[in-house]
């Protein structure tokens, strides 16, 4: 056997992780595209690849289950023109351990550049270990901006989210 196909569930999550974003460095490219001028078609181009395959595939590593094999942990996410070419070749050109690196990058990256930063996520947790007093919380995909306000005898917004 050649290749293998994942769970629709391994793929939806895998996707929506990668937030429908290429996982090769070098790319980045969005998967999902409109298509003409009608918004409700969109053209889907993401696939989920599996880190080590199948006996006879791209990068086979032996010592693997084939439960291992189907998991969330041996796919990555990529567009459909660099699924193709890691694959080529029996995939010699892109050892596992690159497509590692490449999908804990993303995960980094998508956690940098578009979700909650990583510094906010630590301000929260701050200002819940010091139980400061707050009157907003505004949560910016590039900043984080805690208000002071006079102690209040019920937990402020910024200490329900972490608690």
């Amino acid at each position: 056997m050649a290749a293998f196909d994942f769970a629709k569930a391994v793929k939806t999550s895998l996707a929506l992780r990668a937030s429908y974003i290429c996982s090769n460095p070098a790319c980045h490219c969005l998967t999902l595209t409109l298509t003409g001028d009608d918004a409700t078609k969109v053209v889907y181009r993401g696939r989920a690849v599996a880190v080590c395959g199948a006996e006879g595939g791209p990068r086979f590593e032996a010592g693997m289950t084939s439960n291992q094999r189907k998991a969330i942990g041996n796919a990555i996410f990529l567009c459909a023109r660099c699924a193709d070419s890691i694959n080529r070749s029996k995939g010699v050109h892109y050892p596992a351990a690159l497509l590692r690196s490449w999908k804990d990058q993303h995960k980094q990256w998508v956690r940098t550049h578009l979700n909650l930063r990583q510094e906010a996520t630590a301000a929260l947790k701050r200002v819940a270990a010091t139980r400061a007093s707050c009157t907003s919380v505004s949560l910016m995909p590039t900043m984080l901006h805690l208000a002071d306000g006079p102690s209040s005898s019920s937990p402020c917004v910024c200490h329900r989210i972490v608690e």
